[in-house]
C-alpha cells in the first residue's frame, strides 16, 4: 500500500489529525492494534479547550455530562473552583470510537485490530508493507517503537509512574458536576463522571510504591483507602462497574522530541503532560491540529523546513505546560505539601492558567485550519 501519510495509533492524536488531512484531500491509512470500539487507560476528562474542533467535525457527546467545577480534597482542607466553561466527562471506549469513524467518514483508510511490527520515515510494516511520504507517531505514552528509534527517555528508571483506572457505579443517586482530585503519598486520583451514569476513578502512582503489589491493584487501593480515611469515604460512595482494573505501561515524565528520526510525533508520543491537569485528551487533539500543516508542508517537498518548525511550534505550545504540570503533581502527590498549598491562595486559577489554552486560542486554529 502507498500512502502520502501513515498514522500509527488511532486515539484522539492520530484520528483527529487523520480527519484533518483526508477532508484536504491527502490519502491516509490510520493504524491501531485494537479493534474498535475499545477501553483506554486515561482520566476520561474533556478539558473545554478541547471542544472546538470536536464542534467543527460536527460531533455530538450525547450522554457525556458537563462538568463544570473541580474540588481538591486534602487531608485537612479541600478547595473548590469553576471552570471557566464546562468540560465533559466521556470515556475513551466512547470518544476515541466516535473520532476513528469520523476519520474514516473523511476518507482516511482505517486499519484496526493491524499491529505494526516496524516503523521509519519511509513508511511500516504491517502484514505487509505500507509505504508513506510522511509517518506519523500517535502510539501514545510508550510503544515498542520508542525503543526502536533509541528514544532516550524510554531509558530513565527515575521518573516512572504506572495509572490505573476503573469504572464504578454510585451506590446513591448523584448528577454531580464536579471532578475530584485526591492525594495520597507519591500518587492522586481523580473522580470524574462519565456517559451511562458512572464514574471513572483513575489513578497515578509512583513505581517505587507499587514493589510487592505486581499488578494487584485491589490491594494497592486497599493499601491507600487505610492510610488515607478520605480515600476510603470516597470509595465507600461506589461501587464497581467494570470486573477489574485497567493499568499502563510506565508513564514517564522526560522530555521527548516532536520529531524523531524522521517520524512526526504527535499526542502523548510527542510529550506527555500529568493527568491531574485533565488536560491530556485536550492536548492530544490540540497536537493534530497544530502539525496539520506541517505535515502539507512536508509533503509539498519542503521536509526538513516542516521538522524544524513543528518542532519550535510544539515546544511554544506545550512545553510550558508540561513543566508547570510536573511541579503541580510534586504537591499533589505529597498530602501534607498540598493542604499547605491550598491555604496559600488561588490554587484553581493557577491550575486553569498555567496547564491548558484557552477556547479562544483554539477556535482561532480551528478557523485557520477549516478556512483553507
Amino acid at each position: 500500500m502507498e500512502v502520502d501519510v501513515a498514522i500509527v495509533g488511532a486515539g484522539p492524536a492520530g484520528s483527529t489529525l487523520a480527519t484533518l488531512l483526508a477532508r484536504r484531500g491527502a490519502s491516509v491509512a490510520l493504524i491501531d492494534r485494537d479493534r474498535f470500539p475499545r477501553d483506554k487507560l486515561c482520566g476520561e476528562f474533556l478539558s473545554y479547550d478541547a471542544l472546538p474542533i470536536l464542534q467543527r467535525f460536527g460531533i455530538p457527546l450525547h450522554g457525556a455530562p458537563a462538568i463544570t467545577h473541580c474540588r481538591v480534597v486534602g487531608r485537612r482542607r479541600s478547595y473548590e473552583f469553576d471552570f471557566p466553561q464546562a468540560a465533559r466527562g466521556v470515556s475513551r471506549r466512547l470518544l476515541d470510537d466516535l473520532l476513528f469513524r469520523n476519520a474514516k467518514a473523511a476518507g482516511a483508510q482505517t486499519l484496526d485490530a493491524c499491529t505494526v511490527t516496524s516503523v521509519s520515515k519511509n513508511g511500516l510494516h504491517t502484514d505487509r508493507e505500507i509505504r508513506a511520504r510522511v509517518v506519523v507517531g500517535g502510539w501514545g505514552r510508550w510503544g515498542r517503537f520508542d525503543t526502536q528509534l533509541g528514544r532516550a527517555f524510554v531509558r530513565d528508571h527515575t521518573h516512572r509512574h504506572f495509572g490505573f483506572k476503573r469504572h464504578y457505579r454510585p451506590t446513591e443517586n448523584s448528577k454531580r458536576q464536579t471532578i475530584e482530585l485526591y492525594s495520597f503519598r507519591r500518587g492522586y486520583l481523580g473522580v470524574s463522571a462519565i456517559e451511562n451514569g458512572e464514574t471513572n476513578i483513575c489513578g497515578l502512582v509512583h513505581a517505587d510504591r507499587l514493589a510487592g503489589h505486581k499488578g494487584r491493584w485491589e490491594a494497592f487501593v486497599d493499601e491507600i483507602r487505610h492510610e488515607e480515611p478520605r480515600l476510603d469515604r470516597m470509595y465507600a460512595r461506589y461501587e464497581p462497574a467494570q470486573e477489574g482494573f485497567l493499568s499502563s505501561e510506565p508513564v514517564i515524565f522526560r522530555a521527548r522530541s516532536a520529531v524523531e528520526s524522521g517520524i512526526f510525533m504527535i499526542g502523548d508520543a510527542s510529550g506527555v503532560i500529568d493527568p491531574l491537569t485533565g488536560n491530556g485528551m485536550a492536548m492530544a487533539i490540540q497536537s493534530a491540529l497544530l502539525i496539520a500543516p506541517f505535515v502539507r508542508l512536508a509533503l509539498s517537498g519542503k521536509r526538513q523546513d516542516a521538522e524544524v518548525a513543528y518542532r519550535q511550534r510544539h515546544r511554544d505550545f506545550f512545553a510550558s505546560r508540561i513543566r508547570w504540570s510536573r511541579r503541580v503533581a510534586y504537591v499533589l502527590s505529597r498530602p501534607a505539601l498540598l493542604d499547605a498549598a491550598l491555604s496559600a491562595g488561588d490554587f484553581g486559577g493557577y491550575l486553569m492558567r498555567r496547564t491548558r489554552a484557552t477556547v479562544d486560542e483554539i477556535s482561532k486554529l480551528t478557523d485557520i485550519e477549516f478556512a483553507q
